[in-house]
């Protein structure tokens, strides 16, 4: 997996969610892209899949695309604001499954890079370009390690 660490100022995503837990994420993930992708695609080419974690304990997961403000894209979407931070990249090989992917991220690719995820930002993104390359974002800080 290709790596790469980058800073980014605040940015908004704007679009659908579903609150789910580990054991159902990916088949909830999925039905949410079914869903709303392609509406979402007659927005912006650039698709954004922002998770986070509930008070309770579950995940939120929010596909939406990226706006200049908080104002939703369309009715009954939502936004979340993703702020400022220093996040790991990793580029997403072609044919590997995306929770494989983010398995290899976490444990081997963001500490290659000498980093350590940033738990007090909370906020992790996949980004999905116009010809279906997959990012995956997480907050970093630099490890003393």
């Amino acid at each position: 997996m290709d790596m790469r660490l980058e800073k980014r100022s605040a940015f908004y995503v704007s679009g659908y969610s579903v609150e789910t837990n580990e054991s159902s994420q990916e088949i909830d993930v999925a039905l949410l892209r079914k869903k709303y992708e392609s509406k979402l695609k007659s927005i912006a080419n650039r698709l954004y899949l922002v998770g986070w974690l509930a008070e309770n304990g579950d995940y939120i997961y929010l596909l939406g695309v990226e706006t200049q403000n908080q104002a939703p894209v369309d009715e009954g979407a939502t936004c979340v604001e993703v702020p400022t931070g220093c996040f790991a990249v990793g580029v997403v090989p072609e044919g590997v499954p995306i929770m494989t992917a983010w398995g290899e991220f976490f444990v081997t690719g963001i500490p290659a890079l000498g980093a350590a995820i940033d738990m007090e930002h909370g906020i992790f993104v996949g980004c999905f370009d116009e010809n279906g390359v997959c990012e995956l974002w997480t907050p970093v800080v630099k490890s003393d390690v």
